[in-house]
This record gives C-alpha cells, sequence and structure tokens, in this order.
C-alpha cells in the first residue's frame, strides 16, 4: 500500500473545490443522502437517492465532473431503483484515497469492494465517458457482480480518442488556467445546446469542478482508457446500452457503434441527435427515457 498525503494541494483550494462541488449539489432535483465507504482503497463518496428497498443502480461520473454531474438524470433513475452515484477513487472529489491505482485490475478491485460495502452482490451499472470506460473494465473483469450494463459516450472503450483531445487536454493538466479549460469543455460541447439556461448552468458548474480540480488536487491514480481487446468485447453476456452524441468529437461516433455492435452480443447501441460529449445533461430527457426503458426490459 502506497500511503497518500492529503489529496488537495492545501486548504484553500480545497475549500475552494469543496464549495462548487456544494453548488452543483444544489441542482439535485430529489432527496439526497451522503455517505462514505470505506475500503483498502480509501474512502469512496456516495450520493445515494431512491427507495433503500429498490434494485441497486450505480453510477461513475465523467473525468473530473464529481457524481454531482447526475443531477440531471437522477430524479427519473431513482423512481425504480435505489442509485448510488460514487466519486470516482483517485479524482478530485470527496473521495479520499488511501493507495494508488494503476492497473485496469487495480479499479476493478476498487468498485468491487465499494459493492461489498454497498451490501451489493450484483447491480445494475451506469457510466458516462471516463465512468464509462471504468464501468465496462468492471463489467469484463467481474462479469458476476453487472446485472446490465450501460455506456453513456464512453472513453475509448472500442476507438482511441483523437489526438485532438490530447493536444487539447494535456497542457491543461500542467497549467491548469479557467479560460482553457472552458475552450476544451466547449469544444467537447454541441453548441447549440447552451442556449439553454439550466443546461448553460451545468456545464458552468462541470468547468469550475475541472478547473479548480486540475489546479488543486494532485493527481492520484494512472489509468489511461484504451480500447479493449476484441476478444474480450466478443465474451460479453451482460445485456448492454451504448448512447453516443451524434456530434461525438472524442471519436467517431458511428464507427464506435459499429464497432460495438460487431463485438458485443447483447448490446443496444444508438445516436443521440443534437449532443457531442454533452449528451447526458443537454439530452437527459431522451436518454433518461431509454435508460429506463432499457432497464425495465
Amino acid at each position: 500500500m502506497t500511503e497518500l498525503r492529503e489529496p488537495f494541494k492545501n486548504p484553500t483550494g480545497k475549500a475552494k473545490f469543496m464549495a462548487v462541488y456544494q453548488t452543483s449539489l444544489d441542482l439535485w432535483p430529489v432527496p439526497y443522502e451522503e455517505f462514505d465507504i470505506l475500503t483498502r482503497f480509501g474512502c469512496t463518496h456516495v450520493i445515494a437517492s431512491g427507495p433503500k428497498e429498490a434494485p441497486p443502480l450505480v453510477l461513475l461520473h465523467g473525468y473530473f465532473a464529481t457524481a454531482t454531474m447526475w443531477s440531471p438524470n437522477i430524479a427519473e433513475l431513482s423512481d425504480d431503483y435505489r442509485v448510488y452515484a460514487l466519486d470516482v477513487m483517485g479524482q478530485p472529489s470527496k473521495s479520499v484515497p488511501d493507495q494508488l491505482i494503476r492497473t485496469r485490475q487495480g479499479f476493478a478491485e476498487w468498485l468491487a469492494a465499494v459493492f461489498n460495502g454497498l451490501s451489493i452482490e450484483k447491480a445494475c451499472l451506469a457510466g458516462m465517458s471516463y465512468g464509462g470506460w471504468l464501468a465496462l473494465n468492471f463489467a469484463i473483469l467481474c462479469p458476476d457482480r453487472v446485472e446490465k450494463l450501460i455506456l453513456l459516450s464512453p472513453a475509448a472503450c472500442f476507438l482511441p480518442l483523437v489526438s485532438q483531445f490530447y493536444a487539447r487536454v494535456m497542457p491543461l493538466i500542467f497549467f491548469p488556467v479557467h479560460f482553457g479549460v472552458n475552450n476544451f469543455m466547449g469544444w467537447m460541447t454541441y453548441k447549440e445546446n447552451l442556449k439553454d439556461a439550466h443546461m448553460l448552468e451545468l456545464y458552468q458548474r462541470i468547468v469550475d469542478l475541472m478547473y479548480l480540480g486540475m489546479k488543486y488536487f494532485r493527481m492520484q491514480s494512472g489509468v489511461p482508457p484504451i480500447a479493449f481487446a476484441d476478444e474480450e468485447l466478443r465474451g460479453m453476456e451482460i445485456p448492454t446500452l451504448l448512447l453516443v452524441g451524434q456530434q461525438e468529437v472524442i471519436y467517431d461516433p458511428a464507427a464506435a457503434l459499429e464497432c460495438a455492435r460487431r463485438l458485443i452480443p447483447h448490446i443496444e447501441a444508438d445516436l443521440i441527435q443534437q449532443a457531442s460529449h454533452d449528451m447526458v445533461f443537454s439530452q437527459s430527457k431522451n436518454v433518461n427515457q431509454r435508460i429506463m426503458k432499457f432497464l425495465r426490459a
């Protein structure tokens, strides 16, 4: 075990980040509770909504977005499910790591430990962007723990990320500036969607969280998302839903769907119109309907 220091660089930076985290959580439209699950990997922070006796649905957020990103989706998802939105270990959030996670297996073991801490034997699992990559990784390595799998604009599961993604994000990791983060997020967003006031508010919260996370958080884990091997995907027996924005920019969306349909036996895969990587937020009504239809089938 590698012991780590306080993950934030200084108390002032941590306070700024947590203040924005709370303003983002203030957008949560249904009752919730917050608690921590202690495992050998550290304390994983959880935001939970929905009836406690309902079947479990676990959510994994996008890179640096925190569990609060699910506010546009949680009302519908928590009607029929006890939803657990996790702050991914090793990313800026309320989760506090106790050791580095540097392998795919390590992330699968972390999530399995959280399932155990929540007394979950098997759950439906959904992930967006990097969270989608983590979700598919878990489904491949621990298939007996996943009832159904939902991949929302997943990062690099089927195709590598385009070089422009790295060209835009790498300078920000080393030299974070707010306008740079805003430009990066703007590149991944279908511009017409920012004309909606609620979408713009969500967008600004995520930009602020990403900027403050890059500026004040010590990077704790390093497992870059890379496309999974064809053999791993062909072996997937879990019912899977894949949704990608028609204007996605981090890879070719049509090619990603073609690859997924060709390799994963039990998959529903569709493009969502008028959306890029902002799909979960900007087209939340459509996305929520698709998710619930899939879960109820």
